[in-house]
Formats: structure tokens, sequence, C-alpha cells
């Protein structure tokens, strides 16, 4: 999902001082361009039980409404702050969930990082590939048509939500898990009900396939060792 023209150009410093200075419209773009990133965080802090439950949809356009809603307590000045802000939203919203629908905690109804926790660019696995949550991420950087303007402007991390938008559900998920959340494949196998080798094996297939959509101009055919030992 792209985000409007609009937003792209004046970036999320310059909404935000709009939607503060009373513009519903500049509030509306803002809560579009943090869409994916939202609707990430809250399907895979959802959890397969929950989600049988709960229209994604619907749960993502709650957290919208209290975005809109708790707008004016925001007080952060960067597009990091921001990001963190949402992430508690969500964290408060999926939590109040959790209670609600208390019978399906043990099914990894409730996220097991916490979601107000800062993001660290994601974690390798013990084993793993050493480091792939930042290569990834240096990929989404390379593939942004202005890189120095764009990602000097933008969290890597919302640009991964919007990436991996076009990904098959499950792919994504995958993929936002590990170098996101930063959650072992042993992890992330427990949560979605799969083998460690299975997770594995869509981890591979979302990240190749991610990488051809990130391949070309301007940042050229990259270099990526899809593959982490063990």
């Amino acid at each position: 999902m792209k985000v409007g023209a609009t937003a792209m150009a004046e970036g999320p410093i310059e909404l935000l001082t709009r939607a503060r200075a009373g513009e519903t419209e500049a509030l509306g773009e803002l809560c579009a361009l943090y869409r994916n990133y939202l609707r990430m965080v809250v399907r895979t802090g959802l959890g397969p039980r929950l989600r049988e439950r709960l229209e994604l949809s619907d749960v993502v356009q709650e957290a919208l409404v209290e975005v809109v809603r708790q707008f004016p307590q925001f007080t952060g000045q960067n597009e990091a702050a921001l990001v963190g802000w949402l992430r508690r939203l969500v964290g408060q919203k999926l939590a109040d969930l959790g209670r609600f629908h208390s019978r399906t905690k043990r099914a990894g109804g409730v996220a097991a990082v916490p979601l107000d926790a800062p993001w660290d660019g994601g974690r390798a696995e013990k084993g793993g590939d050493g480091g792939g949550g930042g290569r990834l991420l240096d990929m989404l950087a390379l593939s942004q048509t202005s890189p120095s303007e764009v990602v000097s402007r933008r969290e890597l991390i919302v640009l991964l939500a919007d990436a991996l938008a076009a990904l098959p559900e499950g792919e994504a998920d995958v993929l936002w898990l590990y170098h996101a959340e930063g959650l072992s494949f042993e992890t992330i196998g427990e949560r979605v009900g799969l083998s460690r080798k299975s997770v594995r094996g869509v981890w591979a297939r979302g990240l190749k396939r991610l990488k051809r959509s990130l391949e070309g101009p301007p940042g050229g055919s990259l270099r990526y060792d899809d593959d982490p030992a063990g």
C-alpha cells in the first residue's frame, strides 16, 4: 500500500506540524502514512487465535481512532518519538483485547515482546545470520528513490512495514517478527503454530520475494545473503 504523494513529499515532521496547527487533513495524511506500520504491529501482536475472533481491519481502525483522539497529548518532536507513541497506543489496545479474550493468552494472543519497548533494529537469532536485520534495513535504505533525503527523515522500521505490505501475509508476518521484533525462528514457530524448519522456509521465501521488489534502480542489484547458517 502506497501513501499519498503529499505525505511522501512533506514527510512526517511537516505533517505533524500542520496537524498540531489544527489541520484535520494533515492528521488524516499522518495516519495514512503509518497505517502499514500499525497493521503489522496489530497483526503480529494479536496472535493466530485472537485473529480468529476479531477482524484485523476493525482493530486497526480502532487504533487509528485512538491515535486521532489522543493526538493532542503527543508532545514528541521527531518520527522516532511518534513511532514509539503509536506502538504504545497499539500495545494498550492489544492488552485490553487480551484481557477481554483471556482464554487466548496461552495461545499467543498477547505479543511476546513488549510493544512499548524501543526497537533495536532486530536481534539476530543465536547461531543465525549474525545481523540479518541490519542488512535488510540497508537494503531498504538503498532502495529508496533518494536514500540520503528520504531515509534521513524516515524511520526504517516504518519503511519495512510499507515494503512488507505487498508480500503474502504469512511471509510478511515471519519477516516482521524476525527482523523487527527480533524473535528467533523457534519462538516465531511457537506463535504461529509451525516448526522451526517451516518458519525458516517461509522466511527464506519471503526474503527472496522482498529482495526482488527492492532490487533495481536506483539502488541497483543488491547482494544479500539469503540463507543464515544454522
